[in-house]
């Protein structure tokens, strides 16, 4: 019996379990994979299907057989773009599988941190029984009462897929105004922009969603804060380390910003001890006030498990059959042929 051409490794399938693929191949799934097992993974592998799971240049080099990488996100700020290039391995992506899911979660975000959701549900379910003891709870305002959403001015740092979709949800819900920041350190503004520098002192709720580079790593830090409005509220939909977590944390200690929420960690997982926004302390005095953290799932829904599947099948199926470059399956390839797409 012919023994199939193509060997296709999962690398994350606890995450997005293997679907049938129709072309021949034999396969091994990992439910986890982590770093330092990447290259023994991958050394038959002829396919690998990732996500968040980093392929080194170094474990590329022990992968003489690879020809085509599928990273099930919409971002892949740690792939190496010009090592896979000159490999010759074709790599696709899923883009904007989780635009509906992560606009979503950015308004549970919103929501939860404006009205101190999380907080006060501590101090009514906690020890102090706060609600019995004080008759209510609005002191924890100190600024005064949360604005509304027709008080808001939101600005929007990232206007692509996912920055357009969170403008028609704000908008949807009321928000006064909502502008987009023009690239930091632009010293003109596009139409329909306003200066990076602008959209800090003027915007009420900024939500943080461009793509995580060298030239958006610390993109938010002491700077930003101490320009922003003391009732500002900072949203993370982005990639950890966007936003510096030392500067955020003082910031919320100093009362400079009203609060924050974000999705992502600059380590992942994380707990207490991985980042200044976790102390390590059971002293609640230790804590950071007005942060809502959530563990990296604002994708997480299942329209997007649906285009994560789709996308895959249809890079991988398109990658075996040469079909890659037809127009629907394109748009996918980040590289192919030594060539760089996005």
């Amino acid at each position: 019996m012919e023994v199939p051409k193509h060997h296709v490794v999962y690398l994350e399938a606890g995450s997005l379990p293997p679907r049938e693929l129709q072309f021949p191949h034999t396969k091994t799934a990992h439910a986890q994979t982590l770093p330092h097992q990447v290259a023994e993974r991958i050394k038959d592998a002829t396919i690998v299907i990732t996500s968040v799971v980093p392929i080194t240049k170094e474990d590329l080099s022990q992968a003489p057989q690879l020809e085509c990488v599928s990273i099930t996100a919409t971002g892949c700020e740690w792939l190496d773009r010009e090592a896979f290039a000159s490999r010759g391995v074709t790599v696709v992506n899923c883009p904007q599988s989780n635009v509906e899911a992560v606009g979503e979660h950015f308004l549970a975000l919103y929501f939860s941190s404006r009205k101190k959701i999380v907080e006060i549900h501590g101090a009514v379910t906690g020890p102090g029984r706060e609600w019995v003891k004080n008759r209510g709870l609005m002191s924890r305002w100190k600024q005064g009462p949360p604005l509304s959403c027709r008080e808001e001015t939101l600005g929007i740092i990232g206007y692509g897929g996912l920055g357009s979709n969170i403008k028609k949800l704000a908008t949807a819900v009321g928000f006064g105004e909502v502008i987009i920041a023009e690239r930091k350190g632009a010293s003109t503004a596009r139409e329909g922009r306003v200066l990076f520098e602008e959209m800090i002192k003027r915007a009420t709720t900024i939500v943080v969603c461009c793509p995580k580079d060298a030239s958006t790593t610390g993109l938010i830090s002491e700077p930003e804060f101490s320009m922003m409005k003391p009732e500002a509220l900072l949203i993370n939909m982005s990639r950890g380390g966007v936003v510096c977590e030392r500067a955020l944390a003082q910031a919320l200690r100093d009362e400079i910003i009203f609060g924050a929420a974000t999705d992502v960690l600059e380590t992942e997982p994380g707990g207490r001890g991985t980042t200044p926004l976790i102390p390590d302390s059971d002293d609640p005095s230790q804590a950071i006030p007005n942060l809502t953290i959530t563990t990296h799932l604002a994708w997480f829904s299942q329209t997007t498990i649906d285009n994560l599947y789709r996308m895959l099948i249809q890079g991988v199926e398109g990658f075996v059959a040469g079909s890659i470059l037809d127009d629907q399956t394109k748009r996918l390839i980040v590289t192919h042929q030594g060539q760089i797409f996005k």
